[in-house]
């Protein structure tokens, strides 16, 4: 039988990341068949603005390369097609990573709130649509923040050694506030948008190296992980291309190299996906961690109860 983590106890920086992996462990399987059964869609859309773009730059770099007449308008239609497949790619990611946000919030807000290991899917998904709009708010909240965070990040760029350590620890704390503030919308059935920025805002200053540091250990582990099990087919793939143009047979001439540049950039795609996901799993049992310390509601509720069997 699964243990249920209790994601409420207050716990230090290494706590926290040895509860989160237990809780990995314990709902990984659900975690995936959740990711599977709301992202399937996807890969068709991704399959279809990729080999957009990898059909149009080819094209564009044949048609750079060709002395025939006609190669500029050849050239003009590769770019377009390469836009609208760079255009359409964003759209599909950026709709992914809303889904993917609302669905593992929600998945962990139930886990806590029911103490219980089996959270379905459709579970997650009923109450993460219930959030779709007040999350697309945030997330055009966080479009507007982000002008600001790249200006900041330009003026930054100009300052040697400690504007590169500014920088790093604003972006990680950036992404840090988004992600504790989506969570709190979505745990939080009375929570208003503003309320939600308001509550993530007090909590990462309330304790900002913890709630980065979690953030970028467990990321930089997961990240690691996935690129690893990436590596041998992107080798793979990238020498098969290689003698392949090597041999004199040019890339748009071959129709297997195609497929195959394809299907690597849409699982690379995915993965990104994936980890998104995972991700904001993270930030649930940071904001739970800080919550708690905060504010000692879970404390309190077990001090009362061992106050009500004394």
């Amino acid at each position: 039988m699964k243990k249920y983590i209790e994601p409420r106890l207050r716990r230090d920086f290494g706590g926290i990341i040895s509860a989160y992996f237990d809780f990995l462990k314990g709902n990984f399987k659900e975690i995936i068949n959740m990711f599977i059964g709301y992202n399937g869609i996807f890969v068709i859309f991704l399959l279809i603005s990729v080999y957009m773009m990898v059909t149009g730059v080819i094209s564009m770099i044949f048609a750079q390369s060709s002395l025939n007449v006609g190669a500029s308008g050849s050239e003009e239609a590769a770019a377009l097609i390469t836009g609208f497949g760079t255009i359409f790619l964003m759209i599909i990611i950026l709709i992914s990573t809303l889904l993917n946000y609302s669905l593992s919030s929600a998945y962990v807000s139930l886990y806590e709130q029911r103490k219980e290991t089996k959270i379905t899917r459709k579970d997650a998904w009923h109450k993460a649509k219930r959030n779709l709009g007040g999350l697309f708010l945030i997330a055009l909240t966080a479009v507007g923040l982000y002008f600001i965070y790249i200006i900041v990040q330009l003026i930054l760029a100009f300052i040697p050694v400690l504007g590169t350590i500014a920088s790093i620890l604003i972006g990680l704390g950036f992404n840090a506030w988004i992600s504790l503030s989506i969570f709190s919308y979505v745990h939080n059935e009375d929570s208003t948008v503003f309320s939600a920025f308001g509550e993530a805002w007090d909590l990462i200053f309330s304790s900002f190296w913890k709630a980065i540091g979690v953030n970028f250990v467990i990321g930089m582990i997961i990240q690691v992980g996935f690129l690893a099990l990436n590596l041998v087919p992107s080798i793979l793939v990238g020498v098969y291309i290689f003698h392949t143009v090597e041999s004199g047979v040019g890339l748009e001439e071959s129709v297997l190299g195609q497929i195959l540049l394809v299907v690597m950039i849409t699982l690379f795609c995915l993965m990104i996906m994936f980890i998104q996901l995972l991700s904001q799993t993270i930030n649930a049992f940071v904001y739970f961690n800080l919550h708690e310390f905060k504010n000692n509601e879970f404390l309190r509720t077990r001090i009362e109860k061992l106050g009500e069997t004394a």
